[in-house]
Protein backbone atom coordinates (compact mmCIF):
# COMPACT_ATOMS: atom_id res chain seq x y z
CA UNK A 1 0.00 0.00 0.00
CA UNK A 2 2.94 2.51 0.85
CA UNK A 3 4.63 1.91 -2.39
CA UNK A 4 1.83 2.24 -4.07
CA UNK A 5 1.15 5.18 -2.53
CA UNK A 6 4.54 6.83 -3.22
CA UNK A 7 3.91 5.78 -6.86
CA UNK A 8 1.02 7.60 -6.89
CA UNK A 9 2.67 10.79 -5.19
CA UNK A 10 5.37 10.48 -7.65
CA UNK A 11 3.38 10.54 -10.79
CA UNK A 12 1.53 13.64 -9.25
CA UNK A 13 4.51 15.36 -8.71
CA UNK A 14 5.55 14.50 -11.74
CA UNK A 15 2.80 15.78 -13.65
CA UNK A 16 2.72 18.96 -11.84
CA UNK A 17 6.32 19.83 -12.62
CA UNK A 18 5.45 18.81 -16.51
CA UNK A 19 2.68 21.22 -16.11
CA UNK A 20 4.69 23.83 -14.95
CA UNK A 21 7.66 24.25 -17.33
CA UNK A 22 4.73 23.99 -20.65
CA UNK A 23 3.27 26.45 -18.43
CA UNK A 24 6.74 28.75 -18.32
CA UNK A 25 7.47 28.18 -21.85
CA UNK A 26 3.96 28.76 -22.76
CA UNK A 27 3.87 32.19 -21.01
CA UNK A 28 7.03 33.29 -22.75
CA UNK A 29 5.64 32.45 -26.00
CA UNK A 30 2.25 34.75 -25.30
CA UNK A 31 4.44 37.50 -23.64
CA UNK A 32 6.33 37.46 -27.40
CA UNK A 33 3.37 37.68 -29.00
CA UNK A 34 1.49 40.30 -27.06
CA UNK A 35 4.89 42.47 -27.31
CA UNK A 36 4.81 42.19 -31.21
CA UNK A 37 1.44 42.84 -31.44
CA UNK A 38 1.66 46.29 -29.11
CA UNK A 39 3.81 47.28 -31.30
CA UNK A 40 1.72 47.11 -34.94
CA UNK A 41 -0.55 50.69 -35.49
CA UNK A 42 -4.17 50.30 -36.80
CA UNK A 43 -4.43 50.56 -40.52
CA UNK A 44 -7.33 53.12 -39.94
CA UNK A 45 -7.79 55.79 -37.46
CA UNK A 46 -11.16 57.45 -36.94
CA UNK A 47 -11.04 61.68 -37.31
CA UNK A 48 -12.46 62.37 -33.25
CA UNK A 49 -13.99 65.48 -32.55
CA UNK A 50 -13.47 67.61 -29.12
CA UNK A 51 -15.90 68.12 -26.32
CA UNK A 52 -15.92 71.11 -24.43
CA UNK A 53 -16.92 69.10 -21.32
CA UNK A 54 -16.29 65.37 -20.15
CA UNK A 55 -18.79 63.92 -17.18
CA UNK A 56 -18.44 60.45 -15.89
CA UNK A 57 -21.15 59.23 -13.59
CA UNK A 58 -19.76 55.29 -11.93
CA UNK A 59 -22.86 53.24 -11.82
CA UNK A 60 -21.15 50.35 -10.60
CA UNK A 61 -17.47 50.44 -9.03
CA UNK A 62 -16.30 49.32 -5.45
CA UNK A 63 -17.67 52.05 -3.16
CA UNK A 64 -20.69 53.99 -3.30
CA UNK A 65 -21.78 57.79 -2.11
CA UNK A 66 -24.81 56.41 -0.33
CA UNK A 67 -26.01 53.14 1.15
CA UNK A 68 -29.09 53.63 -0.92
CA UNK A 69 -26.81 53.00 -3.94
CA UNK A 70 -25.29 49.24 -4.61
CA UNK A 71 -21.79 48.41 -4.78
CA UNK A 72 -19.28 45.04 -5.05
CA UNK A 73 -16.32 43.81 -7.18
CA UNK A 74 -16.90 45.36 -11.29
CA UNK A 75 -16.71 48.34 -12.99
CA UNK A 76 -20.06 50.17 -14.93
CA UNK A 77 -19.64 54.25 -15.97
CA UNK A 78 -21.77 56.25 -17.67
CA UNK A 79 -19.93 58.41 -19.42
CA UNK A 80 -21.11 62.26 -21.71
CA UNK A 81 -20.05 64.65 -23.75
CA UNK A 82 -21.07 67.17 -25.96
CA UNK A 83 -22.55 65.25 -28.25
CA UNK A 84 -23.07 61.45 -26.57
CA UNK A 85 -24.14 59.27 -23.46
CA UNK A 86 -22.64 55.72 -23.11
CA UNK A 87 -21.87 53.37 -20.92
CA UNK A 88 -18.69 51.31 -20.68
CA UNK A 89 -19.06 48.16 -18.64
CA UNK A 90 -22.00 46.56 -16.68
CA UNK A 91 -20.18 45.51 -13.42
CA UNK A 92 -20.93 42.28 -11.66
CA UNK A 93 -24.34 40.55 -10.53
CA UNK A 94 -24.87 37.40 -8.37
CA UNK A 95 -26.72 34.84 -10.32
CA UNK A 96 -30.44 35.36 -11.59
CA UNK A 97 -30.68 38.31 -10.57
CA UNK A 98 -33.07 40.60 -12.03
CA UNK A 99 -32.01 43.33 -12.11
CA UNK A 100 -28.13 44.14 -12.67
CA UNK A 101 -26.96 46.66 -10.12
CA UNK A 102 -25.50 48.97 -12.92
CA UNK A 103 -29.27 49.33 -13.64
CA UNK A 104 -30.63 49.36 -10.29
CA UNK A 105 -28.34 52.47 -9.62
CA UNK A 106 -28.62 54.00 -13.04
CA UNK A 107 -32.61 54.49 -12.03
CA UNK A 108 -31.77 55.71 -8.32
CA UNK A 109 -29.86 58.15 -10.20
CA UNK A 110 -32.39 59.17 -12.52
CA UNK A 111 -30.90 58.73 -15.07
CA UNK A 112 -32.66 58.44 -18.81
CA UNK A 113 -32.27 55.28 -20.65
CA UNK A 114 -33.76 57.14 -23.63
CA UNK A 115 -30.56 59.94 -24.31
CA UNK A 116 -28.29 56.50 -24.15
CA UNK A 117 -26.22 56.10 -27.60
CA UNK A 118 -24.00 53.25 -27.04
CA UNK A 119 -22.58 50.73 -24.41
CA UNK A 120 -19.19 49.64 -24.93
CA UNK A 121 -17.65 46.78 -23.05
CA UNK A 122 -13.93 46.53 -22.29
CA UNK A 123 -13.08 43.46 -21.65
CA UNK A 124 -14.70 39.65 -21.03
CA UNK A 125 -14.11 39.18 -17.29
CA UNK A 126 -17.05 38.78 -15.68
CA UNK A 127 -16.95 41.48 -13.87
CA UNK A 128 -17.45 43.79 -16.62
CA UNK A 129 -20.46 42.07 -18.37
CA UNK A 130 -22.80 41.33 -15.41
CA UNK A 131 -21.50 37.86 -14.43
CA UNK A 132 -19.89 34.68 -14.37
CA UNK A 133 -22.94 33.28 -16.53
CA UNK A 134 -22.54 35.67 -19.19
CA UNK A 135 -18.83 35.70 -18.89
CA UNK A 136 -19.38 31.35 -20.12
CA UNK A 137 -21.20 32.29 -23.18
CA UNK A 138 -19.61 35.22 -24.40
CA UNK A 139 -22.71 37.40 -23.72
CA UNK A 140 -23.25 39.80 -21.45
CA UNK A 141 -26.28 40.65 -19.23
CA UNK A 142 -29.30 43.15 -19.08
CA UNK A 143 -31.35 41.15 -16.75
CA UNK A 144 -34.81 40.68 -17.37
CA UNK A 145 -34.40 44.40 -19.19
CA UNK A 146 -37.73 45.19 -21.09
CA UNK A 147 -36.47 48.79 -22.62
CA UNK A 148 -35.36 48.81 -26.01
CA UNK A 149 -31.87 48.33 -27.68
CA UNK A 150 -32.65 49.87 -30.66
CA UNK A 151 -30.88 53.04 -31.44
CA UNK A 152 -27.79 51.57 -29.08
CA UNK A 153 -24.58 50.49 -30.47
CA UNK A 154 -22.62 47.70 -28.42
CA UNK A 155 -19.22 47.97 -28.93
CA UNK A 156 -17.63 44.92 -27.99
CA UNK A 157 -13.83 43.73 -27.66
CA UNK A 158 -14.40 39.79 -28.91
CA UNK A 159 -17.23 38.55 -30.80
CA UNK A 160 -19.82 38.15 -28.76
CA UNK A 161 -23.56 37.74 -28.57
CA UNK A 162 -27.11 39.16 -27.39
CA UNK A 163 -31.02 38.67 -28.46
CA UNK A 164 -31.68 41.49 -30.00
CA UNK A 165 -28.69 43.98 -29.95
CA UNK A 166 -26.71 45.76 -32.38
CA UNK A 167 -23.22 44.34 -31.72
CA UNK A 168 -20.21 46.19 -33.41
CA UNK A 169 -17.12 44.18 -32.50
CA UNK A 170 -13.91 46.15 -34.07
CA UNK A 171 -10.54 45.25 -33.44
CA UNK A 172 -9.36 48.25 -34.93
CA UNK A 173 -10.32 51.93 -33.28
CA UNK A 174 -14.14 52.81 -33.41
CA UNK A 175 -15.94 55.81 -32.99
CA UNK A 176 -18.60 55.41 -30.57
CA UNK A 177 -19.80 58.69 -31.03
CA UNK A 178 -18.18 61.75 -33.12
CA UNK A 179 -16.35 63.27 -29.94
CA UNK A 180 -15.53 59.34 -28.04
CA UNK A 181 -13.37 56.66 -29.74
CA UNK A 182 -12.15 53.07 -28.56
CA UNK A 183 -7.95 52.54 -28.43
CA UNK A 184 -9.04 49.17 -30.67
CA UNK A 185 -8.22 46.13 -28.73
CA UNK A 186 -5.19 45.60 -26.90
CA UNK A 187 -3.80 42.00 -25.92
CA UNK A 188 -1.95 41.16 -22.59
CA UNK A 189 -1.49 38.34 -21.09
CA UNK A 190 -4.31 37.06 -19.43
CA UNK A 191 -4.54 37.15 -15.43
CA UNK A 192 -4.45 33.51 -13.07
CA UNK A 193 -6.78 31.51 -13.30
CA UNK A 194 -8.30 32.83 -16.58
CA UNK A 195 -5.38 32.50 -18.05
CA UNK A 196 -5.87 28.56 -17.91
CA UNK A 197 -8.59 28.91 -20.73
CA UNK A 198 -7.23 31.55 -22.34
CA UNK A 199 -3.81 32.78 -22.07
CA UNK A 200 -3.48 35.80 -23.98
CA UNK A 201 -6.72 38.70 -22.64
CA UNK A 202 -8.17 41.53 -24.99
CA UNK A 203 -8.93 44.82 -24.08
CA UNK A 204 -10.27 48.36 -25.15
CA UNK A 205 -10.43 51.62 -23.40
CA UNK A 206 -11.97 55.01 -24.58
CA UNK A 207 -10.14 57.81 -25.62
CA UNK A 208 -11.90 61.59 -25.21
CA UNK A 209 -10.46 64.83 -26.60
CA UNK A 210 -11.44 67.60 -24.81
CA UNK A 211 -11.22 70.71 -26.22
CA UNK A 212 -8.61 73.22 -25.34
CA UNK A 213 -6.81 70.09 -22.64
CA UNK A 214 -5.90 67.08 -24.78
CA UNK A 215 -6.88 63.53 -24.17
CA UNK A 216 -8.50 61.24 -21.26
CA UNK A 217 -8.26 58.09 -21.17
CA UNK A 218 -11.23 55.82 -19.38
CA UNK A 219 -10.04 52.23 -18.59
CA UNK A 220 -12.12 49.11 -17.49
CA UNK A 221 -9.55 47.06 -15.78
CA UNK A 222 -6.17 48.73 -18.21
CA UNK A 223 -5.03 44.92 -18.25
CA UNK A 224 -2.42 46.17 -20.84
CA UNK A 225 -0.96 48.55 -18.85
CA UNK A 226 -1.04 52.37 -18.37
CA UNK A 227 1.78 52.95 -20.49
CA UNK A 228 0.73 50.93 -23.44
CA UNK A 229 -2.80 52.72 -22.97
CA UNK A 230 -1.43 56.44 -22.95
CA UNK A 231 1.25 55.52 -25.93
CA UNK A 232 -1.53 53.95 -27.94
CA UNK A 233 -4.16 56.78 -27.75
CA UNK A 234 -1.52 59.65 -28.21
CA UNK A 235 0.19 57.76 -31.39
CA UNK A 236 -3.58 57.60 -32.71
CA UNK A 237 -4.61 61.45 -31.68
CA UNK A 238 -1.30 63.70 -31.62
CA UNK A 239 -1.92 64.82 -28.83
CA UNK A 240 -1.15 64.09 -24.68
CA UNK A 241 -3.18 62.07 -22.40
CA UNK A 242 -3.74 64.55 -19.67
CA UNK A 243 -6.66 62.46 -18.10
CA UNK A 244 -6.92 59.13 -16.99
CA UNK A 245 -9.92 57.41 -15.07
CA UNK A 246 -11.31 53.58 -14.23
CA UNK A 247 -9.09 50.39 -13.48
CA UNK A 248 -5.29 50.15 -14.10
CA UNK A 249 -5.48 46.74 -11.83
CA UNK A 250 -2.64 48.04 -9.75
CA UNK A 251 -3.73 45.58 -6.65
CA UNK A 252 -1.28 46.27 -3.61
CA UNK A 253 1.82 47.11 -5.22
CA UNK A 254 4.30 49.33 -2.95
CA UNK A 255 4.79 53.13 -3.64
CA UNK A 256 8.00 52.21 -4.59
CA UNK A 257 6.32 49.85 -7.39
CA UNK A 258 4.33 52.71 -8.74
CA UNK A 259 7.12 55.12 -8.70
CA UNK A 260 7.74 54.34 -12.32
CA UNK A 261 4.21 55.09 -13.92
CA UNK A 262 3.90 57.78 -11.46
CA UNK A 263 6.61 59.47 -13.68
CA UNK A 264 5.54 58.25 -16.54
CA UNK A 265 2.63 59.95 -16.13
CA UNK A 266 3.51 63.35 -14.63
CA UNK A 267 5.36 63.87 -17.84
CA UNK A 268 2.20 64.84 -18.74
CA UNK A 269 0.90 67.03 -16.22
CA UNK A 270 -2.35 65.13 -15.57
CA UNK A 271 -5.23 67.47 -15.07
CA UNK A 272 -7.05 64.52 -14.04
CA UNK A 273 -6.57 61.03 -12.33
CA UNK A 274 -8.93 58.66 -10.86
CA UNK A 275 -8.53 55.00 -10.17
CA UNK A 276 -10.88 52.59 -9.72
CA UNK A 277 -11.21 50.95 -6.16
CA UNK A 278 -12.41 47.81 -7.83
CA UNK A 279 -9.00 46.71 -9.24
CA UNK A 280 -6.27 48.64 -6.31
CA UNK A 281 -6.35 48.73 -3.11
CA UNK A 282 -6.57 51.83 -0.71
CA UNK A 283 -2.34 52.14 -0.28
CA UNK A 284 -2.29 52.47 -4.26
CA UNK A 285 -4.78 54.60 -4.73
CA UNK A 286 -3.39 57.08 -1.95
CA UNK A 287 -0.08 57.16 -3.95
CA UNK A 288 -1.79 58.18 -6.86
CA UNK A 289 -3.83 60.59 -4.78
CA UNK A 290 -1.00 61.92 -3.34
CA UNK A 291 1.42 62.36 -6.42
CA UNK A 292 -1.09 64.23 -7.88
CA UNK A 293 -3.02 66.16 -5.62
CA UNK A 294 -4.96 68.91 -7.87
CA UNK A 295 -5.85 66.06 -10.47
CA UNK A 296 -7.39 63.74 -8.43
CA UNK A 297 -10.83 62.61 -8.36
CA UNK A 298 -12.14 59.46 -6.21
CA UNK A 299 -14.41 57.13 -8.05
CA UNK A 300 -17.45 56.36 -6.51
CA UNK A 301 -20.99 54.75 -7.16
CA UNK A 302 -23.08 58.07 -7.50
CA UNK A 303 -20.58 60.76 -7.85
CA UNK A 304 -19.58 62.09 -10.80
CA UNK A 305 -15.85 62.90 -12.03
CA UNK A 306 -15.95 66.25 -14.36
CA UNK A 307 -13.22 67.49 -16.60
CA UNK A 308 -12.10 70.13 -16.96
Amino acid sequence: MKRALRILLFVVVGLLVVFALFSTAHLVVVKGQVEREGLEMPIFIPELETTTSLEILPLFEAEALNEDLEKGHGVSYLVRTDQASIILDLGMNPPDTVLPYFLRNFGTLKQDWETLDAIVISHPHPDHVGGNQAWQHDSFTLGDFRLPLSGITFYTPIPMTYPGATLVYAQEPALVAPDIATTGVLSYVEVFPLSLLEPKGHEQALVVRVEGEGLVVITGCGHPGLQRLVERAEALYREPVVGVVGGLHYGNASAADLQPEIEFLAERQPGLVALSPHDSLPAAIQTFADAFPQAYQEIKVGQAIQFP
